[in-house]
């Protein structure tokens, strides 16, 4: 049985329960392997419940012993999108392979809080990069994560052909595990990366998503927003902590570095230092929320582009082009038409 430490970083429960089933579908004897009276505590415990982190990996290390292949990238090829719930539906109810990633980018914290994603373009590259939010570092999950992103983004397009090069954060592995992280990936490794991250060609980003309905996906991400609302609410990380003091002051166009740092409690250089050490920095964060934001806003059809611009907090519309261009590839009017028409066709087809 695990004996988890104390831990600030946590896992939703269903990374524990996953891994137990995936094994048990695998043929091993799970009461052996975790013991029985724990595997009841877990089967009795609340679906929302979260569990630290160091708990999950201490599953993942008892597992391994049992296990011949990698027990994370078989946990990758295990989890199907809807297996992750109102995240995994509304990848499904995506237009194309960009939309997907943002959605998941943007609400991957409601499925733990060890690492964010970012999704953008990167030259002509499309790259989905995990940060650190504290200084806890967990290489099976980095595994998990980007695994389960190739195989859900082959799934999700219908082309098993999808290739990615993904940098990794951990030293070099041993000769079998390279070899399994190869055959999952498809492209070029590279290791002791400063992050880990998936890259792929710039079009794969268009690739149509054609799984699920696109109709609901306004009704998801209301939900899932307001999931996040309430994480972030309680949520011990430094970095969500500066998001609840940045999110109102983004609204009302007053983000001041040093009225922030004083609200935070912390001196400005602390302030940097502390966003540094999860990978980031002030401006970086203000820009992950107002891409984040925007999508939202983008799903209202009363809120017009000139208003999401002074909402975001930017001082001029062109900025507000640059940087919407720089998130999406496509200007606010072009992504905009394109939601449109893909809401318009879901009312026609659903009469």
């Amino acid at each position: 049985m695990p004996s988890p430490q104390a831990s600030l970083c946590t896992v939703h429960l269903g990374y524990l329960l996953m891994l137990v089933d995936c094994m048990r579908q695998d043929g091993t004897d799970v009461d052996t392997v975790f013991g029985h009276d724990y595997l009841a505590t877990l089967a009795a415990l609340d679906p929302n419940t979260r569990r630290p982190i160091e708990e999950w990996e201490s599953l993942v290390e008892q597992a391994q012993r049992h296990s011949e292949r990698d027990v994370a990238l078989r946990m990758a090829e295990f989890v199907k999108p809807w297996d992750t719930g109102p995240i995994g539906f509304i990848t499904m109810a995506s237009h194309n392979l960009r939309e997907a990633a943002e959605s998941l980018a943007q609400f991957y914290n409601l499925l733990n809080d060890v690492y964010s994603l970012d999704a953008e373009l990167v030259g002509e590259r499309f790259e989905i990069a995990m940060r650190a939010l504290s200084a806890h570092h967990s290489p099976a999950l980095e595994r998990l994560t980007l695994a389960t992103m190739c195989w859900h983004a082959r799934w999700l397009a219908r082309r098993a052909d999808l290739r990615f090069d993904a940098d990794l954060a951990f030293d070099t592995p041993s000769p079998s595990l390279v070899a399994a992280l190869q055959k999952t990936m498809g492209g070029t490794l590279t290791f002791n990366a400063p992050r880990s991250c998936l890259r792929g060609p710039a079009e794969y980003e268009t690739l149509p998503v054609s799984r699920g309905d696109h109709g609901v996906q306004e009704t998801l991400r209301a939900q899932l927003m307001a999931e996040m609302a309430s994480l972030q609410d309680t949520s011990t990380s430094f970095v969500h902590k500066i998001e609840r003091i940045l999110k109102p002051r983004l609204e009302s166009g007053q983000v001041n570095l040093d009225e922030i740092a004083s609200e935070a409690g912390v001196s400005v250089r602390t302030l940097q230092t502390r966003l540094e050490e999860s990978g980031l920095n002030f401006r970086t964060l203000l820009d992950r929320m107002r891409h984040a934001q925007v999508l939202l806003y983008m799903g209202d059809a009363d809120i017009s582009l000139i208003d999401m611009a002074h909402m975001l907090g930017f001082a001029t519309q062109s900025s507000f082009h640059h940087a919407f261009k720089r998130w999406t590839g496509m200007t606010p009017g072009q992504y905009r038409k394109q939601r449109l028409r893909a809401g318009i066709s879901n009312r026609a087809n659903a009469r």
